[in-house]
């Protein structure tokens, strides 16, 4: 008994693969109306379909991008635009503050300057009122007779044509006021001493701060005190009957000087 065999066939189908290819057509608008083909296999698709992907994806996130950068610029420009806006508003308040302070200043420069030429003036007015050139009575009196004082005679010497050249002493105004006058200060001042003295009895002494003292010899009670401001004016003494007699004498930087030649003899 025999038993056939087939032998085995190798096939070659059982494995075999299909290779995928692609066709592009490109159709030309010619007139011939020839059409071309473009034959891709299935690597070159792929890495044509990868490249279009990425090529996609790129622009993708390109137009994404711009789009988040326009609208971050268009943000900035917003705050731009608010804070120009806000700065202009506040150039505005600052100028108009500006012109406000500017009309105070000139204001306040203005009567700086009044202030200044008004104490200025004062300043003026009190250094000429401190100056004792006036008349140390008050109503009317005979012309005062010029005397000197020597402090080591008991009397005071009066000036005459005989004597005036070799008599000896402190230059001094001899008046006779006549009763119910007032002997007053010459210049604005401060008493630096009431004292009594020998010749005439009481003696007031002014100091007016400039280098002049002015000195009032009187017999009579003085009705200020030392330390006391007077003004140009004030009652130094009451003139009545027992005191009619005033010798005045003026002290220039600790000097004695002629009375006359810096009083007002009109008093």
């Amino acid at each position: 008994m025999s038993t056939d065999k087939k032998p085995r066939q190798h096939s070659y189908h059982r494995k075999h693969r299909h290779k995928r290819s692609y066709t592009f057509m490109i159709i030309s608008g010619d007139s011939d109306g020839v059409t071309k083909r473009l034959h891709l296999n299935h690597s070159q698709t792929q890495w044509l379909a990868y490249s279009l992907f990425a090529l996609a994806l790129f622009l993708g996130c390109y137009i994404i991008y711009s789009m988040m950068t326009i609208s971050n610029l268009r943000s900035i420009e917003a705050k731009q635009q608010k804070e120009i806006a806000e700065l202009t508003e506040e150039n505005s308040n600052l100028s108009a503050s500006n012109e406000v302070l500017s009309a105070n200043t000139e204001h306040m420069t203005a009567a700086l300057n009044e202030k200044l030429e008004t104490e200025h003036q004062s300043a003026e007015e009190a250094e000429k009122l401190a100056i004792p050139s006036g008349f140390p009575l008050t109503g009317t009196t005979p012309l005062p007779a010029k005397a000197v004082d020597d402090p080591n005679s008991t009397e005071i010497t009066k000036l005459t044509d005989k004597n005036k050249n070799t008599a000896k002493g402190n230059p001094l105004v001899l008046f006779t006021a006549s009763q119910g006058s007032n002997i007053v200060a010459t210049g604005s001042g401060t008493v630096m001493a009431v004292t009594s003295d020998a010749k005439f009895g009481n003696v007031v002494s002014i100091d007016h701060g400039n280098g002049y003292i002015s000195i009032y010899r009187n017999s009579g009670s003085a009705v200020v005190t030392e330390g006391s401001t007077v003004d140009k004016g004030d009652v130094l003494f009451i003139v009545g009957k027992q005191n009619k007699s005033l010798g005045y004498q003026i002290q220039k930087d600790e000097k004695y000087v002629d009375p006359e030649e810096v009083m007002d003899i009109k008093g």
